[in-house]
């Protein structure tokens, strides 16, 4: 059983983040570590990494941290075939793990051509994957916590 409660409050705590990212007062790197440090923290209380992230899964990539526009693809880390090895552990070519699995097209071919070691790897997955109707953004974020009201 999962408790809801603490991923929505650290989707609370995202929900700041981005507001300060993207006001210009913390970095990039900041914003992508404190996401991250949320996505992990519900593990503390058996809580859902997805509700902690949900504000921002939609409609941010996990690498370059850009907003992708509206109706613009998103691509899944965790939706690619059974061809891409270790798949469940894909990670940024730096090595470092992302804070969303959903990634712009360039950041989704950097990311899983570095990760299969071969060139036009994340063209492939992204055909694969241009098949699913949940594959665009929404362009915004999320007016509402996980279903509920925003608590400010």
């Amino acid at each position: 059983m999962s408790c809801h409660n603490v991923g929505r409050a650290l989707n609370n705590v995202v929900r700041e983040v981005m507001n300060l990212y993207d006001a210009g007062d913390i970095s990039k790197d900041a914003a992508k570590r404190l996401a991250l440090r949320c996505c992990r923290s519900v593990a503390w209380c058996d809580g859902s990494e997805g509700e902690a992230i949900d504000y921002i899964s939609a409609c941010v990539c996990g690498r370059c941290f850009k907003l992708i526009p509206k109706g613009e693809p998103i691509y899944s880390t965790w939706q690619v075939s059974s061809a891409v090895p270790n798949q469940y552990e894909i990670k940024d070519e730096n090595g470092d793990e992302l804070p969303t699995d959903g990634l712009c097209e360039e950041c989704f071919d950097i990311v899983l051509d570095h990760h299969c070691g071969e060139k036009g790897a994340g063209k492939r997955e992204r055909d694969i994957q241009k098949k699913f109707e949940d594959c665009v953004s929404t362009g915004e974020y999320k007016d509402d916590n996980n279903g509920c009201r925003w608590v400010d």
